[in-house]
């Protein structure tokens, strides 16, 4: 009689360890997937802080570009100032001569 609890038993027991088996086989497979998709998703952030870093090196180029442009134009504007004011100066000395040279005309008219 003792031999058919032990069978009986032996039998639990074997189910028992058929299911913790499946369990751990899945268990096992779920670890895969999620080990797979944790790989894509650190490949995935490598390629976008890749792509930040590349983004920004180029912002920093351009802000680079910018600021000697921003110079480059801040040194025209004085050149172009320095110009206007010489080529003012100029134009109203000649006026200056003209008039001069109207008034002596007129002098020499009047005589």
């Amino acid at each position: 009689m003792t031999f058919p609890l032990f069978h009986n038993r032996l039998e639990e027991l074997d189910e028992e360890l058929e299911c913790e088996r499946a369990g751990r086989t899945r268990a096992d497979k779920s670890r895969g997937t999620l080990r797979r998709e944790l790989d894509d998703l650190n490949e995935k952030l490598e390629e976008t802080g890749s792509a930040t870093a590349a983004q920004i090196a180029l912002n920093q180029r351009r802000e680079e570009e910018l600021f000697k442009l921003k110079a480059q134009l801040d040194e025209a504007n004085v050149a172009h100032e320095s110009t206007l004011a010489a080529l003012r100066q100029k134009h109203n000395s000649a006026v200056a001569d003209m008039g001069e040279q109207i008034d002596n005309l007129n002098k020499q008219k009047a005589k």
